[in-house]
């Protein structure tokens, strides 16, 4: 009787680990976050624009994109995972280009963004996303989000973006009361040009962008440019000894059998004061 007591002790003892195991593995989290979505790129003359573009940059040296998704729905979310790879490469050979924590480096919300500024994959200032020697490079790029316990989603689909040459000497000057005239130059004459028009879009320095004060589409093919100020398109009254930003925007709907220049462009700024 004593033997068949501790028999029976022991297979229950066995039964019950094997119950706290199988308990062990239905808790342990190997779920991985859903498949990232990207935000649907906006049209170049809407505003405000949504989805992968150019990021506006203060310089005619610096190229930069500005890459738009959903956030992940997951509780357990940490983060995302960013590749990058040129039209002569492919996934494959694509790089991690970033890691980006949520709450960190980006910015926690319903919509999440992260500038591409063209860094390699060691972080080193390569320039990667401008012009090279007048010929244009196209980029794609997929993320895959990752949660606390290590799991990773499946990758994105890609989206595709390709830097135009940027305008530069852009300046603003003041001919008389409520009369302003902006000039810039662009290298229409450079090897590989896909410019269709500008867009152009002024707003309050201090109030950001939400407080448009002109908005124009102009096609011009000349090297050097000028417009004056409110001239055209949609304006609104400015306010006098206020700051504006004049964000220029190159734009390109060309139809090309070589490269895909449909989402093709380039985004500088500079500022300027609006006075009586």
């Amino acid at each position: 009787m004593k033997t068949r007591t501790i028999l029976s002790t022991l297979l229950a003892t066995a039964w019950l680990l094997i119950l706290g195991c199988g308990g062990d593995s239905q808790s342990r989290d190997d779920i991985p976050p859903q498949k990232p979505i990207w935000v649907q790129r906006s049209s170049d003359q809407a505003y405000a624009q949504s989805g992968i573009r150019p990021e506006p940059v203060n310089s005619d040296r610096a190229h930069w994109v500005r890459l738009e998704w959903q956030r992940n729905p997951e509780e357990d979310l940490e983060g995302y995972r960013v590749r990058r790879w040129s039209e002569h490469t492919n996934l494959t050979e694509s790089p991690i280009i970033a890691d980006l924590t949520v709450g960190l480096e980006l910015v926690d919300g319903q919509i999440l963004s992260w500038i591409d500024r063209g860094l390699d994959e060691n972080g080193t200032n390569a320039d990667l996303l401008a012009p090279l020697n007048g010929m244009t490079r196209g980029y794609w790029w997929v993320i895959q989000a990752y949660d606390t316990a290590g799991n990773r989603s499946q990758f994105s689909d890609s989206v595709y973006y390709r830097l135009l040459d940027n305008p530069y000497e852009m300046s603003v000057d003041r001919a008389g009361p409520d009369n302003y005239v902006l000039s810039w130059f662009y290298p229409v004459g450079s090897a590989e040009s896909f410019l269709s028009f500008y867009k152009i879009r002024v707003y309050s320095r201090y109030w950001g962008s939400d407080s448009l004060a002109w908005d124009y589409l102009v096609t011009l093919y000349t090297e050097q440019n000028s417009v004056t100020l409110q001239s055209g398109g949609a304006s609104a009254p400015m306010m006098r000894d206020c700051t504006y930003v004049w964000q220029l925007n190159a734009i390109s709907n060309a139809v090309s059998d070589t490269h895909d220049v449909a989402n093709a462009g380039a985004a500088t700024y500079t500022t300027f004061l609006y006075q009586e």
